[in-house]
């Protein structure tokens, strides 16, 4: 039995000897020029193109035999720019050893080194890597006894390389370098192996997963599967789809697609038409957060992110509407239409709106999207942007209807602590402007921006806040800081815009169980300023602090911090009626009724806002001061006895 095992091995040694002597010999017997030949011409055979090699060809001696090319280049499409698709300083052919022994080259791996390739498609889409193969290589492709029949290729690989892309549609350059690249398949017939690590342009890039066969590629077979991950810019990345052509249409479907979480699902198709190409998307979004997206969009370029960042801190120091430019409204030439749904968008707050859906068309310069969200602070919204993208002065104009929002939630989000029980909000927006951004567009703003709230009830207010909103409400509810709640019957802004200045005259109100106030003056979004003059009105029968009341309040300055000022002319007038008002025996009650003017007939405040009522004159509210003492002191119901305290206060004594 032992000799029986030990003639086994000895056979087989001397087996493996005699293989590699045989391969020796083979080897030393080949003429590695004489591979060039045959490579070229299968190479001409299968895509009707040159190959190249000006450089020697040698082989280095080893358990795998491989072949280096030197200085090789890959002939390009005849209409693309570059006379090269491909040029390499270095090929480097791995051989299998057995075939030699037939004389035949099976190529084991196939390894460029430092080469540069050039993709590019012509203004009809066409890419100068779909082959045409001359008529007479076809009918000859079968018969051809000259080329191997075994130098399929079924590992590739790229070594510092360098790759260029030119869309001839849209005139778009990319750049990517590649570190190393490779694809393995055990056959031309099997799922490659694909891992990539480099940078498209300065967004570094490591993916590795699965694609399709390398025939279904080469003869363009339908669905082709890609299924890759890693990461891109350094987040986590993960796309798989099915790749199909047909006629006109390339369309990635059963897309699945996440980067740093964010996650898609959907399709994508390319239709070339006519010259143009179309882009149709449809996506689901389960959950999406902008906050992501912000940092997604600041981290490429860390010089140019932190130059950026610079200019938009000056920005935002100058203006509280963003004065940074908007997308390239080249974006928009893009002709394409489709849907996108997100489950939900979670604001840079982190508000939650939920069920938001859009559509959209683009092409030309202009755009046309409609949406709407299912829930939205407690209620729903709907509606329609428009962008006419003009090269130096793009048109926008937006259209919003918003309905049931809670008073509360919306509170909340612009700043305002206050409990708040009730009170639903609804909001209507028709406005447009042009500029290439925001602050350029709010500033030749057109249209009118409206909110009206119902009834609620409103805690004691906190009194913080130095923005031009806060300082508004507390002088349109002086009371807020005082009573233990108020109670709010109705609030109105309606805001008229033309050419970025909003002319307010008496559109801002609101009204309480004890008084009513309104506002007028402008609101100028080129320079963020306003000068409001606030107009209250007593009910009957509520005796309260005169010192309290802001009657003669006047709001003016910049939007983040204006002033609150005693309003010069109102009380140069005040101050005149008073006089006449003293002399002709009204005494202090008289003087309280020219502040505080309670009526005997009410003035609906919001109505008057909302424009559905007229609102009285100054002349016709001034009826009770123009008339005789006793009619006034009828009129009027009695004030505090502290009144003149209360004046001195009013009037910064």
């Amino acid at each position: 039995m032992r000799r029986t095992v030990l003639r086994i091995l000895a056979f087989a040694g001397a087996l493996v000897v005699l293989v590699l002597v045989g391969v020796a010999i083979a080897i030393a017997t080949v003429d590695p020029a004489r591979f060039v030949a045959p490579l070229a011409a299968r190479v001409k055979e299968a895509t009707g193109r040159d190959l190249t090699v000006q450089g020697p060809v040698s082989i280095a001696f080893s358990l795998s035999p491989k072949i280096v090319l030197h200085r090789v280049s890959f002939a390009n499409a005849p209409w693309a720019k570059a006379p090269a698709m491909l040029s390499a300083e270095r090929v480097e052919v791995e051989i299998a050893l057995l075939p030699l022994l037939s004389r035949r080259f099976e190529v084991v791996e196939f390894a460029l080194v430092d080469p540069v390739i050039d993709l590019e498609t012509d203004a009809k889409g066409r890419g100068n890597w779909q082959f045409a193969p001359p008529k007479s290589a076809i009918a000859n492709a079968g018969s051809s006894s000259s080329t191997p029949a075994a130098l399929a290729v079924g590992n590739f690989t790229v070594r510092h390389g360098s790759l260029i892309y030119r869309s001839g549609e849209s005139g778009t350059i990319v750049n990517a370098s590649i570190d190393t690249m490779s694809l393995r398949a055990r056959s031309m017939t099997s799922p490659v192996a694909v891992e990539f690590r480099g940078a498209v342009g300065d967004v570094p890039v490591a993916l590795s997963g699965n694609v399709g066969a390398a025939d279904l590629w080469l003869r363009e077979n339908a669905p082709y599967p890609i299924a890759l991950e890693g990461e891109v810019a350094g987040k986590a990345a993960r796309i798989e789809t099915k790749l199909a052509r047909t006629g006109t249409t390339t369309s990635f479907a059963d897309l699945a697609a996440m980067f740093d979480g964010v996650a898609a699902t959907g399709s994508v198709r390319m239709v070339d038409e006519k010259g143009r190409r179309k882009y149709v998307v449809e996506l689901h979004v389960p959950v999406l957060e902008l906050a992501k997206l912000s940092a997604h969009a600041a981290s490429p370029a860390k010089v140019t992110a932190a130059t950026s960042a610079g200019n938009a801190e000056s920005a935002r120091g100058r203006y509280l509407i963003p004065d940074t430019p908007l997308p390239p409204i080249a974006l928009l030439a893009q002709d394409g239409e489709g849907a996108i749904a997100i489950d939900d968008l979670v604001l840079r707050d982190g508000a939650h709106v939920r069920r938001v859906e859009t559509r959209f068309t683009s092409g030309g310069g202009a755009m046309d999207a409609t949406f709407g969200a299912g829930e939205l602070l407690g209620g729903a919204l709907r509606g329609r942007l428009r962008v006419d993208g003009a090269p130096n002065a793009p048109r926008v104009r937006l259209s919003l209807d918003a309905q049931n929002l809670d008073l509360a939630a919306l509170a909340s989000r612009v700043g305002l602590e206050r409990d708040i029980h009730g009170g639903r909000l609804r909001a209507s927006i028709d406005i447009d402007g042009r500029g290439t951004s925001p602050h350029a567009i709010a500033s030749t703003m057109s249209g009118s921006i409206l909110f009206v709230s119902g009834p609620a009830s409103l805690g004691r207010g906190g009194g913080s806040g130095a923005g031009a909103l806060a300082q508004l409400l507390r002088a349109l509810d002086p009371l807020s800081g005082v009573d233990a709640a108020t109670d709010l019957r109705c609030a109105v802004f309606r805001l008229p815009f033309s050419n970025g200045v909003a002319h307010i005259d008496r559109s801002i109100a609101v009204e309480t169980a004890k008084l009513s106030a309104s506002a007028s003056g402008t609101l100028n979004l080129e320079d963020e300023t306003l000068d409001l003059a606030v107009h209250p009105q007593l009910h009957q029968g509520i005796d309260i602090d005169v010192s309290q009341f802001a009657s003669l309040v006047r709001i003016r300055g910049p939007l983040d911090k204006p002033s609150v000022v005693i309003d010069a002319a109102k009380a140069a007038k005040t101050i005149a009626e008073m006089a006449a008002l003293g002399a002709s025996g009204g005494g202090l009650a008289a003087i309280g009724r020219a502040l505080i003017a309670p009526s005997a007939e009410h003035e609906d405040a919001c109505a008057v806002a909302l424009g559905s009522r007229p609102a009285k004159r100054e002349a016709e509210s001034s009826t009770v001061q123009r008339s005789s003492p006793a009619r006034a002191k009828a009129a009027t119901p009695e004030l505090p006895n502290d009144l003149g305290k209360a004046i001195g206060k009013l009037l910064g004594r």
